[in-house]
């Protein structure tokens, strides 16, 4: 025990000959310490203990590739869970904004998520790193559903493109998803972000933020991009808009496709009430009628 005490007060006494350089060195450990003692779990009302992920500054942000970025952002999710649902609840958002710390923006919908130029806008403004956390989709399903042989999902086929792209080309140049299943019980459209990548339609070095979420008891990694999204009627006349979409990472390999392996997309409620939408559930013919607007 003296071994102890006389090495903490020799480490005491040098304290004050440090440069402030150094003493940010101190503070951030000391924070790292004190993180694994407590196991994070004491962060309730502030990320103050965070110190080493808010107060990177916009400079170093800038500087670092995009997976360094998404990294630091999924541990930002995974190590203050609690604090960013906390806020994310007083604020009564889908979405918030934070930096330094600090919630500087939020929203109660998706139509608003702030798009690459306005997140790094308050970036620069506050010199430091942005970041934005969701609220994640809610999916009503159980690892313990099954689909008997003469069950079926409902389904409702999409067309999707890039968020510029004429809508009156869409159905030339849009890719055509059949396996899109519709979940009213889900308040997002989920969509796989490699088929995405690789059909021209988002281009993956322009995706800042990266959130996670988890389906299943299973996480699942994602971004949030506008899309247009398009669907036929059934006098052919197609129905768009441009929808914030959850697009999904390493689709093949999430939890989104236990209850079907085949499933391209999930289409939540939103899209019915966006574009809008006028559909019928055939349970005789077990299709989707989309009947307009």
């Amino acid at each position: 025990m003296e071994t102890k005490n006389s090495v903490l007060e020799g480490f005491l006494e040098t304290l004050d000959e440090l440069s402030p350089e150094e003493l940010e060195r101190v503070e951030k450990r000391l924070a790292s310490a004190r993180d694994k003692k407590n196991g994070n779990a004491t962060i309730s009302s502030s990320p103050q203990a965070a110190r080493d992920i808010f107060a990177i500054s916009f400079e170093e942000y800038l500087a670092m590739p995009l997976e360094e970025r998404h990294a630091i952002q999924i541990s930002a999710y995974e190590k203050y869970s609690k604090w960013i649902e906390q806020e994310l609840e007083r604020h009564q958002a889908r979405w918030i904004l934070v930096c330094g710390g600090k919630v500087v923006e939020s929203s109660p919908t998706l139509r608003d998520y702030p798009r690459r130029e306005k997140v790094r806008l308050v970036g620069e403004q506050c010199g430091l790193m942005p970041f934005v956390f969701v609220r994640g989709p809610m999916i009503e399903e159980s690892i313990w559903t099954v689909l008997p042989y003469n069950d079926s999902y409902p389904t409702l086929p999409i067309i999707v493109a890039a968020e510029n792209e004429n809508p009156s080309n869409l159905k030339a140049n849009g890719w055509l998803i059949t396996d899109a299943d519709l979940d009213t019980g889900s308040p997002d459209v989920l969509i796989d972000y490699d088929r995405l990548v690789e059909k021209g339609i988002i281009a993956s070095q322009n995706v800042d933020e990266v959130h996670t979420h988890s389906h299943l008891e299973r996480q699942y990694h994602f971004h949030i991009l506008p899309i247009l999204i398009g669907v036929m009627t059934e006098t052919d006349k197609i129905i768009t808009g441009v929808i914030e979409v959850f697009c999904v990472r390493d689709w093949a390999k999430s939890s989104l496709i236990l209850v079907n392996r085949s499933r391209q997309a999930l289409i939540g409620r939103n899209l019915l009430y966006e574009l809008p939408l006028r559909i019928e559930l055939n349970g005789r013919k077990r299709i989707t009628q989309i009947l307009g607007q």
